[in-house]
């Protein structure tokens, strides 16, 4: 009888023991799986924001690239309407009459009404280049204010994360996270900074040499060709080879140049266009010798110009350094066939700005703190070395009223029974970090989404022109151990 009352008392403590280690291990799980899902959720909020930053600076980027193809368009017109007009001209019109037999082109050409929508885009263009200023400004601010409030909310989400997968476990907001983990959102915030974009800097360089790069802008701002279709190429009438001369061939038509520049300060657009007609009348003797004589109606030429910026002459034919190389000369108008009209253009000023007070590029841009840092980039793709180095730390606790061990089942009668080394203090702790990276493969292959990799194929490494940035669950720091050792 004596031994098995001793026998049912032994087994009663071990099942207490199994009981309270069971408690504590479930415990212990769903507070580290809430603290992991905590600290992701908390790095997920700071990627996003590196990767708002980035989608930002590109909608920057595009409409910078917008107001370039505006003031060309402005500039392309407005030689367009110039050209159109001197097709009207007493010279032009003699020549178009007598010289060739067949001209449906100049014909079709010159009943367009060029210079009525050269004269309604001219209206129209200032508000829209103004409006476009605007929006990239809104732009630059709502960076701040996500950047800042992301800073500021990333701990409430977290702990609304850990309540949702543990409603008794919340995060140590007034002790670890007062003591480290703003410390650790003072260095993330840090880490990216609000860059000048007009600056004579290198670092202000990047952003211009994003918009100005041939896989932004487009040959309507790089290096203009196109020309109205007024033309001919037709047999010349007996007027054009009076007899006993034969007509042979006649070819009149307009030859075109134009770009725009972003000037070297990068605080003006600068447009030009030039166009230069010319043309032949070809001849026979009736013995079969050649001869002719060029239709030089167009005297001087004409063009047109384009600003958006601070008003005054152009001033440059290269502009910033880091303009296709294409676009020096505006085009190449100022060589070649179109020297003269683009030259008189050149001399005269690009005409009344599109946006005087803001035009060019705008103020600022985001980006990481210190993109030229010494020792250049970084060494590999890395999580590491590309912003994963600055984990986000959260400490959460489940105090130990709400765990049901067997002093919370059976009342203090079973206080005697203690197996709860995972407490202290009477609260149950936990450590979880996570921390947001830049990864952007050089390949089409492996774990990313094909399609990611550069088309040059180079690597690329952080920064928030592409967001490309990611979260993940990271080791704990050892000082975030220490600090929760000691934390009360």
């Amino acid at each position: 009888m004596i031994f098995t009352l001793l026998f049912a008392a032994a087994s009663a403590l071990v099942c207490l023991v199994l009981y309270n280690s069971g408690q504590l291990a479930n415990s212990k799980t769903q507070l580290q799986n809430a603290a992991d899902a905590g600290a992701y959720s908390g790095a997920l909020l700071l990627a996003r924001d590196h990767n708002f930053s980035a989608y930002t600076n590109r909608a920057m980027v595009a409409n910078q690239v917008s107001v370039a193809q505006l003031v060309s368009l402005k500039s392309y017109t407005e030689d367009a309407a110039a050209t159109h007009k001197r097709m009207g001209n007493a010279a032009h019109t003699f020549t178009a009459n007598v010289v060739p037999s067949f001209k449906p082109f100049w014909t079709i050409a010159k009943a367009e009404p060029v210079e009525a929508l050269a004269a309604a885009y001219a209206a129209v263009a200032p508000t829209a280049v103004k409006l476009l200023d605007e929006l990239i400004r809104l732009f630059e601010q709502a960076q701040e204010l996500h950047h800042d409030t992301t800073a500021l909310d990333v701990t409430l989400v977290a702990n609304e994360v850990v309540k949702q997968n543990d409603d008794k476990a919340g995060i140590s907001l007034m002790s670890f996270q007062t003591a480290y983990t703003a410390d650790q959102l003072r260095n993330w915030k840090a880490y990216s900074a609000r860059h000048s974009a007009v600056a004579l800097t290198q670092v202000a360089d990047r952003f211009a040499n994003v918009v100005v790069n041939r896989e932004s802008t487009d040959e309507l701002i790089r290096d203009r060709g196109s020309v109205l279709v007024a033309s001919w190429e037709s047999i010349p009438t007996s007027v054009a080879c009076p007899p006993p001369a034969i007509p042979v061939f006649t070819l009149y038509g307009f030859a075109h140049d134009g770009g725009t520049l972003l000037s070297a300060n990068k605080k003006r657009w600068l447009a030009l266009d030039a166009t230069q007609g010319a043309g032949f009348v070809a001849c026979e003797t009736p013995v079969g010798i050649p001869f002719g004589y060029p239709l030089l109606q167009d005297g001087a030429g004409g063009s047109g110009g384009g600003l958006a910026g601070s008003r005054g002459g152009y001033g440059t034919r290269i502009g910033f350094n880091g303009n296709p190389r294409e676009t020096r000369n505006y085009g190449g108008a100022m060589t070649g066939l179109m020297a003269i009209p683009a030259r008189s253009r050149y001399s005269r000023g690009p005409g009344t700005s599109l946006d005087a007070a803001t035009g060019g590029l705008q103020d600022y841009y985001r980006d990481i703190a210190n993109p030229l840092a010494a020792g250049g980039a970084p060494a590999n793709q890395s999580a590491a070395l590309n912003g994963g180095a600055l984990p986000f730390t959260i400490e959460v606790r489940h105090d130990a009223v709400d765990i049901r061990t067997s002093t919370r089942v059976m009342g203090s009668g079973a206080r005697t029974i203690r197996s709860d080394p995972e407490m202290k203090g009477d609260t149950m702790r936990t450590l979880a970090s996570g921390s947001a990276y830049f990864y952007r493969s050089n390949i089409d292959t492996g774990f990313t989404k094909a399609g990611w990799a550069r088309s040059d194929r180079k690597t690329e490494m952080a920064n928030l022109f592409n967001p490309y940035w990611q979260a993940q669950l990271v080791e704990n720091p050892a000082s975030a151990v220490i600090a929760s050792m000691g934390a009360p």
